[in-house]
């Protein structure tokens, strides 16, 4: 297992599963400044072959979502669309909302779940051994 934190985000990559699970310590504001080295991290983990890899996102503690994070992680999620599934647990409400229009508008696998065992379920369900 890798593990990276940037401020206040903790991303651990499982190789076996192909599966990064993001979550956030403590109250935070995220910020693309944050997001990049995340970001950088789960490019180097996922390798150029194309596998299906899954990302599973603990929102519990999420704040605000700046413009620069929206812009870093969707601009890495477009570019992986056909093989990324995304699964996120404890969103605030304006934060699934954003979720929500994320997907609308990019097309993506994502779905936002209350609990954390919907979330993994439901990545299983698409293949994702989570």
């Amino acid at each position: 297992m890798s593990t990276i934190t940037s401020g206040a985000m903790e991303m651990n990559w499982d190789p076996g599963q192909r599966l990064a699970e993001v979550h956030f310590i403590g109250a935070a504001d995220a910020t693309g400044e944050e997001a990049a080295p995340l970001v950088d991290a789960l490019e180097r983990w996922i390798g150029t072959d194309g596998e299906p890899f899954g990302l599973l996102g603990n929102g519990a503690g999420l704040r605000s979502l700046d413009a620069p994070y929206r812009q870093v992680w969707g601009t890495f999620l477009r570019q992986h669309r056909e093989e990324v599934c995304v699964a996120f647990f404890n969103l605030g409400p304006a934060i699934r909302i954003a979720a929500d229009l994320f997907r609308v508008g990019t097309g993506l696998r994502l779905k936002a779940f209350a609990k954390e065992d919907e979330a993994r379920s439901w990545l299983r369900g698409m293949g994702i051994a989570a």
